[in-house]
């Protein structure tokens, strides 16, 4: 269990813990509160968290159960990366083109490497890209390994009915389980140096089919220095956002909002209240 690893050293929110740090298990100085102001969050749940330390900076119903939407997402590219080489091929079927938006519109039986749909699936939320990473094995078995996967990160309070994020009673989390899954997310290079793109353009195998990206993280491109990560939208999950954002000192904060009523908003108040209430 997490809890018991890593010990608790006096978090603002008492109900957190340290969650695993960027660089493997190596524990950097954590921030400390220089003043405090409660930050205020509309957001069902919400955690803010200093990514080199792992410190749970502030957190509000952190281990609340809730659907997640595209934030699934961030599961579907690990597994997509632990088990697939990014060069092979994937031939879109019938039913990963035929899904709703949001999506890149992949054609049927058009052939296009795991690099590039994981690109889409990451900066797009493209739902079809998804399936079509899913498809490539054995969707059910892809979906058992996300399952087999949060399980082994720690993650109790986190389960996947589908690799797109589709509201399902049985695929849920919480910013507590989410901020475990994106700082494990982050030690790949590959989904890092991806999931910090706000626009690309890729190709089909024989470069026939082209397709413009451009990311849904509307932080892009403001003052802030946006590295990620991932954005959802759904009917039951309402608007969530997971987001980093590096800080003019250099050290990087990571904000997950579930279920926010202006996802973008809360998530930005709450990288500049970390700014100005902890020192590093």
């Amino acid at each position: 269990m997490l809890e018991s690893f890593f010990a608790l050293l006096g978090f603002v929110d008492q109900s957190a813990f340290e969650i695993p740090p960027l660089e493997n298990l190596e524990i950097h100085a954590a921030p400390q509160i220089e003043k405090f102001s409660e930050p205020v969050v509309d957001a069902m749940s919400a955690i803010i968290t200093d990514l080199d330390s792992g410190k749970v900076l502030w957190s509000k119903n952190s281990n609340t159960r809730l659907p997640i939407a595209s934030l699934t997402k961030l599961m579907t590219a690990v597994i997509a990366r632990e088990n697939y080489q990014l060069d092979e091929v994937v031939e879109v079927s019938r039913n990963a083109s035929g899904q709703p938006t949001a999506k890149i519109w992949l054609r049927q039986g058009e052939k296009i490497s795991v690099e590039n749909l994981l690109k889409a699936l990451l900066i797009e939320s493209a739902n079809d890209a998804a399936v079509a990473l899913a498809e490539k094995g054995d969707t059910d078995k892809f979906v058992k390994k996300m399952n087999a996967k949060a399980s082994a990160l720690g993650l109790m309070n986190t389960h996947f009915a589908n690799p797109v994020g589709y509201d399902d009673d049985e695929n849920f989390s919480t910013t507590q389980d989410l901020a475990i899954l994106a700082n494990y997310f982050l030690r790949d290079e590959f989904l890092r140096q991806t999931a910090a793109t706000n626009k690309t353009g890729i190709d089909s195998v024989d470069g026939g089919i082209h397709h413009e990206l451009y990311s849904t993280n509307n932080l892009f491109g403001s003052y802030l220095k946006i590295r990620g990560l991932k954005t959802g939208l759904t009917e039951a999950a309402g608007e969530c956002v997971a987001t980093i954002a590096e800080l003019e000192n250099g050290k990087s904060v990571l904000a997950i909002v579930l279920n926010s009523p202006k996802r973008f908003q809360e998530a930005k108040s709450l990288i500049a209240w970390a700014a100005a209430n902890f020192r590093w």
